[in-house]
């Protein structure tokens, strides 16, 4: 739906630390220990500690086998981003890589903390 915003307004990801991956039919739940979550429901991209590339579409009836378990425990150590892609690296050299796109529909929503009223991005 839409571009990611600037890097700046996206640092309160850094430090979290991964606390649950919960799944849905049509999406996928990153819930953050000390607050926040990030909430997919479009294209995702886990890149193992071997390097290795997972695809995720958020659709589970059709999907490959999901390793997004390795992420617990695991904390943002920086972030890469551009309009339509976010990349979360982690402290074990793992990534997340969260896609956007263009068009009418939310692509997930990105909150900062537990409470909805401290605000969330959509993307």
């Amino acid at each position: 739906m839409h571009p990611f915003p600037a890097p700046a307004d996206l640092n309160f990801l850094i430090g979290k630390e991964i606390g649950q991956v919960c799944l849905d039919p049509n999406s996928v739940q990153i819930l953050f220990w000390n607050g926040g979550r990030v909430h997919i429901e479009h294209d995702l991209e886990h890149v193992a500690e071997n390097r290795n590339r997972y695809l995720y579409d958020c659709t589970a009836h059709m999907g490959p086998p999901l390793l997004l378990h390795r992420l617990v425990a695991k904390v943002v150590t920086s972030l890469d981003v551009t309009p339509f892609r976010l990349t979360l690296n982690l402290n074990d050299g793992q990534k997340l890589i969260l896609h956007s796109e263009e068009g009418p529909y939310e692509c997930g929503q990105i909150w900062s903390a537990d409470d909805p009223a401290e605000g969330y991005i959509i993307y």
